[in-house]
């Protein structure tokens, strides 16, 4: 089985709500299929969030399996936003999770699994999960102390005794 998949209008039409995606198609005027482009922007935009920390599929079409229910709803709510149809509190809510999601793998903090053909030249950073560490090198002033809590001061003892005393 695929890890990621293509996503089409009959996956739209699955969801539940095909009225949408027919409403879409026979009201478009031009040569432009409305619910191919907003498929096509679904797409780039989780391609987008995940190419931050994860490998990306060869094929431009393809999005994590995972992520396939989130570019179906983004989708949808796309094209009933172009129809003039107000989205319910449910969808809405559903739309700022799914937006969580996406932000949450473009920081990095959740992976999505393996392409089936990865990209050669897809720059993914090789320190996955290692954020928030220390430096490897720690120089001698790490933490930088603040200046009067370098060292505790105790009577009589200086490095230099001849010095005059202090004045507090």
């Amino acid at each position: 089985m695929a890890n990621w998949t293509t996503i089409i209008a009959d996956d739209l039409k699955a969801s539940g709500l095909g009225f949408v995606v027919d409403k879409a198609q026979t009201s478009s005027t031009g040569g432009v299929d409305p619910v191919a482009e907003e498929i096509a922007n679904a797409i780039a935009r989780i391609r987008r969030a995940v190419a931050s920390g994860n490998p990306l599929d060869v094929d431009p079409a393809k999005v994590p399996g995972s992520l396939k229910g989130v570019a179906i709803r983004m989708a949808l709510y796309a094209l009933m936003e172009r129809l003039r149809m107000p989205l319910s509190e449910d969808q809405r809510e559903t739309r700022k999770i799914d937006n969580s999601d996406l932000l949450r793998i473009a920081d990095r903090k959740v992976l999505v699994e393996a392409p089936d053909e990865a990209m050669t030249d897809s720059p993914v950073p090789q320190n996955l999960g290692s954020w928030n560490s220390e430096n490897k090198i720690i120089p001698r002033t790490h933490p930088l102390p603040r200046p009067g809590e370098q060292r505790p001061v105790v009577p009589g003892k200086y490095a230099n005794p001849d010095a005059p005393e202090d004045l507090t």
